[in-house]
């Protein structure tokens, strides 16, 4: 096939399918969202302005004197650290380059040199430069092994992606037009006039080498006026804005209202009754945000325009540090009550928070025992719920962690006397979503039947579709790939029409942890198993072929 038949090509592989994987194991519990976020996709710049020029090479000089000692050169640990180079084997080919005097060292003189080569040089040097980076053995000529890295890293540069039995006919392709002397290597000579008759293809190479250093993105300009001050803002978060104005002022109420009633006993017995019947209601109320089902049920209703059901989960974690600073309030009261109590009883302060004698509490006088361990226990909840645990490769410890709520809402039951008032309707109703949500997860196994690995790392998965599951447009998933980790759910807007009967069409921007394992791992399936100088071998044995 003729080179240019895959050049002309290569502005429709933008969208290209790369490959498929059959009958991947999957789990879905189905949930619905009326105010989808699909992922979105944007072009990447890969050219600096005059300005960003200026700007960079004096970050550089600065980088460069920063790290640089008394003998004003740095050596290839330091060149990585001073220009922030991600990946090794370029970094490491990029010193090798501009280490023009062989020291195992490079100069600032050496360095600006070369970068205002990257930056300023014509298309030929660049192409020249990039080159010499993948000419390792410094020959003077690339086999069809190097070019093939060559094209591979200049088309992700630019967003284009190939399947990989593509990229390798195009990179013979190439190659046998360019070795005219069929020696079985390319020299610079013959790249160069091979690559001019294809221009697109030709700025996509030169471009690449300066994007590769590319300096880290300036800081934005710091805001005037903080976010949450701004008009913007309260305009478009009024529902959640409002609904937290009643959450404080229900909370206010229950406080002053426990206060009032208990005020015999003190100052400090007021603050711990007044955090403890704010307990009774956030402790079931967190609860209640995450009653996933009932809440789409009420997104389908006119409730949706008052109340913000789409930030359940916000709220979720904000009612859960109310929790944790009521608990520190409620339990620092009681222990100053303690104290108070201790001077004109029997009992000491440590008698009363962690045995049973002073007979406090409706269950055998358990409520200074429980109190303690409950006290641990949200503790360690809010601990392991943190963004750096949960971030951090750790799910499972947040995922466990999170399941001791089980013995947070029975050791509540024991301690407070009128918490089962408060628990009993939303309990049965989280215990019925639960028991639902089991049943459903567990009818019949639902697969992956196809995976497009897209630009911009978008993970485009094809499952097939339930029997008996309708959505609308906008509708999400909650999906779990035992693969990709065990425990985690994730949800994700579908992206394929209700009329779309046999499959469903998720497609996953890598944000996270968890989207950017589930595309490595189908981008490792889907990667070759290359064995050395792999294409130069066929290439040798396609032309064998042609020669008997």
């Amino acid at each position: 096939m003729a080179v240019s038949d895959f050049i002309s090509s290569l502005a429709e592989t933008k969208n290209t399918q790369l490959k498929s994987w059959k009958q991947h194991p999957l789990r879905r519990e189905p949930e619905l969202n009326a105010e989808p976020e699909p992922p979105t996709a944007s072009a990447s710049q890969v050219t600096m302005s005059l300005d960003e020029d200026a700007r960079w090479l004096e970050w550089v000089t600065k980088q460069f004197e920063s790290i640089a000692g008394d003998d004003k050169e740095i050596d290839i640990d330091e060149f990585k650290t001073a220009l922030k180079v991600k990946e090794s084997f370029f970094a490491e080919r990029f010193f090798a380059l501009f280490d023009s005097d062989g020291s195992s060292s490079i100069s600032l003189d050496e360095l600006l040199k070369a970068l205002d080569l990257l930056i300023h040089g014509s298309e030929t040097d660049k192409l020249k430069f990039l080159f010499q980076v993948y000419d390792v053995d410094g020959s003077g000529s690339i086999d069809p092994d190097e070019l093939r890295t060559v094209l591979k890293s200049c088309l992700r540069e630019s967003a284009i992606s190939l399947p990989e039995e593509k990229l390798d006919d195009l990179t013979l392709a190439l190659f046998e037009s360019a070795d005219k002397d069929n020696s079985g290597s390319i020299t610079f000579e013959e790249l160069k006039a091979e690559l001019e008759k294809f221009p697109e293809v030709m700025e996509n190479l030169t471009i690449s080498a300066a994007n590769w250093l590319k300096p880290p993105e300036t800081d934005q300009k710091r805001r005037q006026t903080p976010r949450y001050l701004t008009r913007a803002y309260w305009q478009n978060n009024t529902r959640k804005l409002l609904f937290l104005c009643g959450y404080i002022c229900l909370n206010l109420m229950l406080f002053i209202g426990a206060m009032l009633r208990h005020s015999y006993g003190g100052a400090w017995y007021m603050v711990a009754k007044g955090c403890g019947q704010c307990l009774n209601f956030n402790c079931t109320f967190v609860m209640v945000l995450m009653l996933r089902r009932c809440l789409t049920w009420l997104r389908a209703t006119w409730l949706l325009r008052v109340l913000p059901l789409d930030q359940n989960i916000l709220l979720h974690q904000m009612v859960g540090y109310a929790i944790l600073c009521y608990t520190l309030v409620h339990t620092t009261a009681h222990v100053f009550n303690f104290v108070h109590l201790s001077e004109s009883s029997g009992f000491s302060v440590w008698e009363y928070l962690l045995t049973t004698r002073p007979g406090i509490g409706w269950v055998k006088g358990t409520a200074s025992v429980t109190g303690v361990v409950l006290q641990v226990v949200i503790c360690l909840m809010v601990l392991c719920s943190s963004t750096f645990v949960r971030r951090s490769g750790h799910f499972e410890v947040f995922y466990w962690s999170h399941l001791s709520y089980v013995w947070v809402w029975s050791l509540l039951i024991v301690h407070c006397a009128n918490f089962w008032k408060w628990f009993l309707v939303p309990g049965l109703v989280f215990l019925l979503e639960k028991i639902v949500g089991i049943a459903v997860s567990r009818m019949g196994g639902l697969y992956i039947v196809e995976v497009n690995l897209l630009p911009s790392k978008v993970t485009h998965l094809v499952i097939k579709r339930p029997q008996f599951f309708h959505f609308k447009p906008g509708d999400y998933v909650y999906i779990n790939i035992p693969e990709i980790a065990k425990y985690e759910w994730h949800p994700f807007t579908i992206s394929s029409a209700p009329e779309q009967s046999d499959t469903l069409w998720l497609h996953i921007r890598s944000m996270g942890q968890w989207t950017n394992r589930l595309y490595e791992y189908f981008r490792q399936l889907e990667s070759p198993i290359d064995s050395p100088k792999r294409l130069a071998t066929s290439l040798r044995n396609r032309r064998q072929m042609k020669a008997q």
